[in-house]
């Protein structure tokens, strides 16, 4: 299974960020942000599992991005740990935001507007492509090692 899930998980992330604009595109507001934040969760979870070989549970995306960091820390990779870190600083509030959709989309009281959802599919997009870029640098030109 090691080398199928992150692959698997990754398929899912970027399914799920291509339903997310298809839906932008068709005023469905709420469901688009609903997929990028699986989307954005799916794909670092993807990357922690090529790192540490685990499966994490938890679905904060900055907490899980904390955890990207951690795990390259120890691997004593420390200018890729510190650009996840300041990632997270800089977009913490749509960061935030992003975590939100997953139950405001789906129970919340008001609905999203074009701009908001715009906002955090667009965010949504830019944790995955850290995250392309983290693997890229440690792993090389392939998301499949084997791991």
């Amino acid at each position: 299974m090691s080398g199928k899930y992150p692959d698997l998980l990754r398929r899912r992330a970027e399914s799920m960020i291509r339903l997310a604009e298809r839906l932008l595109g068709e005023d469905e507001y709420d469901l688009a942000v609903l997929n990028a934040e699986y989307s954005a969760q799916l794909y670092v979870k993807s990357t922690l599992f090529r790192l540490s070989g685990e499966e994490w549970r938890g679905h904060g995306v900055r907490t899980l991005l904390g955890a990207v960091a951690l795990v390259i820390e120890e691997s004593r990779i420390r200018n890729l740990a510190e650009e996840i870190i300041d990632f997270t600083r800089r977009n913490r509030r749509i960061l935030a935001e992003l975590e939100e959709a997953h139950t405001r989309s789906i129970y919340g009281a008001l609905e999203y507007s074009e701009e908001q959802a715009k906002t955090i599919v667009e965010s949504a997009k830019s944790v995955i492509e850290l995250m392309k870029k983290i693997e890229e640098e440690i792993f090389g030109g392939s998301h499949r090692d084997g791991q």
